[in-house]
């Protein structure tokens, strides 16, 4: 389990002892997998999960349902699990008085939207115990399937100012590292959470990643300073509001896997808020056009829209350094059937 010690204190209600999380955890006897003793920079396996909205009435059910999505990941040979924006949130609804501030958000009014400040109010109340819950979950379940989990992004508070954060939990539980959101989208400006400017690479034994939450992987400068600093992977959470169409998946991360030659891997929240809006997934894993028969992007994709699944593939990192070689990558099929013999 990592310790989240250095993170700072939180405002607003109640802890959550990590001792309490361990012992649902040991309940679900879980058989560490091993997954990384196969690992290699040909063969990383990459899962991208599309992860149900739903309410949990205790903790217990939260971590169990937390583990089904881990447990699957790992039963298909993932090295590392990619979890949505937001999952952080979920434990919300499993809070004592959550229900009262849930209620009376989605009767303000606030012209069909959220009331930020009322929002804001509530992750105040709320937040301290729910991030336990999500922080100590998802560091003990990658140190018991023994997997990397970048365990989505959330809302906390850290010395009385508020994040959107996302982290990393390497296979051994501990803190690999966290980063928080660049750019400024509703939720950021509403709530006034104050932008990062920096974009940061984690060196893991499959190469090195970098997350960018939500709309972060819209900006081209993102991806490019991400590549320039070595990462191979982009690990994009996103939720999406309203209806997921083809032009969600043209864009964004596959545009930053095209534009620097690197995999981007997708994941999304689903499913019905009680705040008046819906969020359909694209659980995608993008890769170059050069690699792929179809000219989409597209290498892996969830089944649907609106239920909970996963893609899970593997990526050859090394593939990557071919198709960036220009002396090794001429496909002029007619000038080497006519000169081949004069070349060698």
């Amino acid at each position: 389990m990592a310790n989240r010690s250095g993170l700072g204190g939180l405002i607003g209600g109640g802890k959550l002892n990590p001792r309490e999380v361990e012992k649902i955890i040991d309940r679900l006897e879980i058989v560490p997998s091993d997954n990384m003793a196969l690992v290699s920079s040909s063969a990383v396996g990459v899962a991208a999960v599309q992860m149900q909205l739903k309410p949990y009435e205790s903790i217990a059910e939260y971590i169990v349902d937390m583990n089904l999505y881990i447990a699957d990941a790992a039963a298909r040979r993932a090295h590392l699990v990619v979890l949505p924006a937001y999952a952080g949130l979920l434990p919300l609804t499993a809070v004592p008085q959550s229900a009262a501030h849930l209620k009376r958000l989605a009767e303000s009014d606030a012209g069909g939207l959220v009331d930020m400040e009322m929002l804001g109010d509530s992750l105040a109340h709320l937040s301290d115990y729910a991030f336990d819950a999500y922080f100590y979950t998802l560091s003990t379940l990658a140190a018991r399937h023994r997997i990397y989990i970048m365990a989505g992004s959330t809302l906390y508070f850290e010395e009385n100012e508020l994040c959107h954060r996302a982290f990393l939990f390497s296979d051994e539980g501990s803190l690999a590292g966290y980063q928080d959101k660049i750019s400024t989208g509703n939720v950021e400006e509403g709530l006034q959470i104050p932008p990062d400017s920096e974009v940061k690479v984690f060196e893991t034994p499959f190469g090195g990643v970098s997350v960018l939450i939500g709309s972060d992987a819209d900006y081209f400068e993102c991806g490019r300073i991400a590549a320039k600093l070595g990462a191979k992977i982009l690990l994009c959470p996103t939720a999406y509001v309203g209806e997921y169409t083809p032009i969600h998946s043209s864009l964004g991360p596959n545009m930053r896997a095209q534009e620097n030659q690197i995999y981007a891997v997708a994941s999304s929240l689903v499913g019905e808020t009680t705040l008046g809006f819906s969020l359909e997934g694209g659980g995608r894993i993008f890769a170059p056009n050069e690699l792929l028969k179809h000219k989409n992007g597209v290498a892996g994709k969830t089944s649907g829209y609106h239920q909970p699944d996963l893609a899970c593939m593997s990526l050859d990192l090394d593939r990557l350094l071919k198709i960036k070689n220009p002396y090794s990558s001429d496909t002029n099929t007619d000038f080497l059937q006519k000169n081949i013999d004069r070349l060698y």
